[in-house]
């Protein structure tokens, strides 16, 4: 994960709740492509099934099955998601108790954000352009070129954390890449980042007190 950022509280929701909103952004900075390929039998089947393709130096590869699944729209966008690619929660500093966690499940990533293209293996130019937008479709290819990251903006549907009735105080908010452990990764220490913040009370003031380690 990298830096989270774009903090906000949104007051103006329907029902009155408050809502902390949050851009994230997810970057492959691996040997390889990360790339899962979804598939089902038949369109009536609402998930698909994925699978991970590992490819080596000389120009082959190998899929591996996963937990994983893809799954049609669901979070007010037309194209298929991967289940909890990312995960999010929110945790009160003075007595680590979780308060919230993220509204978004569905992630749609591809190539849309250059994180840093000096890595080896980096791509100049964007490789995977699209999560599939064939609500048809059979198969899907997904994926993250090594030096690229997938940008959710704070605006987008789904892209906070419900505060509501959350007083003043300090917390942690704390982003995961594989939570569950779903991909084959040549680094696992790396998937987790956060950002400790203040809220000043039931308004809109918040304050960034700190953040951890991110790439």
């Amino acid at each position: 994960m990298a830096q989270l950022r774009d903090f906000s509280i949104d007051n103006n929701t329907v029902a009155g709740r408050r809502l902390l909103r949050f851009t994230t952004i997810i970057v492959n900075v691996g040997a390889g492509p990360f790339e899962l390929h979804g598939q089902r039998a038949a369109t009536n089947d609402p998930d698909m099934n994925v699978s991970q393709r590992i490819y080596n130096n000389v120009g082959g590869f190998r899929d591996i099955s996963t937990s994983a699944v893809m799954y049609w729209a669901g979070d007010g966008h037309n194209h298929w998601h991967v289940r909890d690619l990312e995960t999010f929660e929110l945790i009160r500093l003075d007595n680590g108790a979780k308060v919230g966690t993220g509204a978004k499940h569905g992630f749609c990533f591809y190539d849309n954000y250059k994180s840093n293209l000096f890595l080896p293996g980096a791509p100049q130019a964007a490789v995977y352009l699209t999560c599939g937008k064939d609500s048809s479709a059979l198969a899907v290819t997904t994926g993250l070129s090594v030096g690229w990251g997938d940008r959710y903006g704070y605006t987008l549907h789904d892209q906070y954390i419900d505060i509501t009735g959350l007083g003043a105080g300090r917390y942690r908010l704390k982003g995961t890449a594989d939570f569950y452990n779903w991909f084959l990764e040549s680094n696992e220490t790396n998937n987790s980042t956060w950002v400790d913040i203040q809220f000043r009370g039931k308004g809109s003031g918040i304050k960034i007190l700190s953040y951890g380690p991110y790439y």
